[in-house]
């Protein structure tokens, strides 16, 4: 009987002993766990007018070899001023020891409060782990990430911009300018654009005009067309070859958000000839008269030129001269020139010049052939149209044969 008493002690305190020895190298266990590598990232998918989408992705990774327990997980962003602009909560789980779990969520954040510092994303909940069912040991997770909506911003695509530009009508000074701006904005929020400013210059840099175009808005994933007018000095029509440089700011103002991006593009205009600014319908008309009298030593003629311009254009007649030519078997060679200066045509209106010249009899004969005066004479007119300031022109020539019956004797 004793013995059987002295065998059930020794058993329990050797139960005792284990189980104080289990207990011992659980609670070392226990004092070693590891805290689960975390891993928060937080991305701005989607900008639009209303809203942002933002999307939170938690990596969990349990160090331990024994099983994590996840409860009670919340994300709340915040801004900086405090104001709370999401609050998520996350289905918990389990992690089994040495493995990953990944958890993901979106949220749209609507337009609200100053989003235009750091975005303060924080996530908490409680990690535990049972062991053998006979203790649990919970910890509380608490981890922050900063995020800066402005540099989702630098996501935003610039505003494409097609510039046409067309001369219009000229007047003494200057001619003006028209163009027409295809701007398309490609982002899921509006944008807006200030004002764009154009400067024109020539092949060498010199700067022959600038204007400003209003600004505007531009919806969403739209196109608009935005018109404008100028003008360029007149001597602009000089140069070889003129550049249009734009520039403008373009901006959206996001949930508190105003970013700005600078834009800028740059076009060549060809300079038109003169004959473009007349309409064929209504072409300059020239008409020359030629009034002849007897003088000592030759023929004197009054000159009278007459040029209607049915334009708006002022234009200038330059180098404007009369030549005079006998012609005889069919060959010319020069007897006289009558110079009539240069002036403005006045548009719409009809412009006369005068001059005097004087055809010598020396300069008339022609020995060769029959006879010794001319078969004919004739009279052509030379001139230079172009426009004040500029030197590229239109060379024009008028002729017509003058009947010389002052010298013949009178029937």
């Amino acid at each position: 009987m004793a013995t059987k008493k002295t065998i059930l002690s020794i058993i329990l305190v050797v139960l005792f002993l284990i189980n104080i020895i289990a207990a011992a190298l659980i609670f070392v266990d226990i004092q070693v766990l590891a805290f689960p590598k975390t891993t928060l990232r937080v991305d701005v998918i989607e900008i639009n007018t209303d809203e942002i989408i933002i999307h939170h992705d938690i990596q969990l990774y349990n160090p331990n070899s024994f099983e994590m327990i996840l409860r009670d997980f919340q994300i709340v962003a915040t801004t900086t001023d405090g104001k709370e602009v999401t609050n998520l909560t996350i289905d918990g789980g389990s992690v089994p020891g040495q493995s990953n779990r990944s958890y993901a969520a979106n949220d749209r954040i609507v337009m609200k409060g100053n989003l235009s510092g750091l975005l303060s994303s924080k996530i908490t909940g409680v990690v535990g782990f049972n062991i053998f069912g006979i203790i649990t040991k919970t910890i509380p997770l608490e981890v922050t990430v900063l995020t800066s909506l402005k540099e989702a911003l630098n996501k935003i695509a610039i505003p494409g911009i097609t510039i046409r530009a067309e001369f219009g009508d000229i007047t003494r000074h200057a001619i003006n300018l028209t163009t027409e701006m295809e701007v398309s904005n490609q982002n899921s929020f509006g944008m807006f654009i200030q004002n764009f400013i154009l400067n024109i210059t020539t092949e060498t840099g010199s700067n022959v005009g600038n204007f400003i175009i209003p600004g505007a808005s531009i919806p969403a994933k739209s196109i608009i067309t935005i018109q404008g007018s100028g003008s360029v000095v007149i001597e602009a029509l000089n140069a070889k070859k003129l550049s249009i440089a734009l520039h403008a700011d373009a901006g959206a103002n996001i949930a508190g958000i105003n970013k700005s991006l600078p834009l800028s593009a740059q076009i060549e205009i060809t300079i038109p000839n003169l004959e473009e600014f007349v309409p064929q319908d209504k072409p300059l008309e020239l008409s020359l008269d030629i009034d002849l009298s007897r003088a000592r030593g030759g023929l004197k003629g009054n000159m009278t030129l007459e040029v209607m311009n049915p334009t708006k254009i002022p234009f200038v007649a330059t180098d404007l001269v009369v030549m005079y030519y006998g012609v005889k078997n069919n060959q010319k060679y020069l007897v006289a020139e009558g110079p009539f200066g240069s002036g403005e045509l006045v548009p719409g209106s009809t412009t006369y010049f005068h001059g005097d010249m004087i055809l010598y009899y020396s300069k008339l004969l022609n020995f060769s052939g029959k006879g010794f005066l001319p078969d004919a004479v004739f009279a052509q007119l030379r001139a230079k149209i172009s426009l004040p300031g500029v030197n590229i022109y239109i060379p024009v020539a008028i002729g017509s044969y003058i009947d010389l019956h002052l010298l013949r004797p009178n029937k």
